[in-house]
């Protein structure tokens, strides 16, 4: 499974979700190469919603490996 690591656990931990929100979500294959792309909601990404959408991603994705982006920001991996 793709996790996200958006969520914040402590003071001392960047907050890499809030100025990345409204980009693009790109989900790409450890190999480089794009698998899918998601257009932000209106409202933006938040960590719960991307937690959500990463439960309809193909299970093929987990055997193949992939990392999440918010536009350049890394934001997510199977490899966590």
């Amino acid at each position: 499974m793709l996790h996200f690591i958006t969520d914040i656990r402590s003071d001392k931990e960047p907050d890499i979700l809030t100025p990345n929100r409204f980009k693009r979500l790109l989900i790409v294959s450890l190999e480089g190469q794009l698998l899918a792309s998601y257009e932000s909601p209106s409202t933006g990404w938040s960590h719960e919603l991307l937690v959500k959408l990463s439960h309809f991603f193909p299970n093929q994705w987990d055997f193949c490996g992939a990392d999440a982006l918010l536009g350049e920001q890394f934001v997510g991996s199977t490899e966590i």
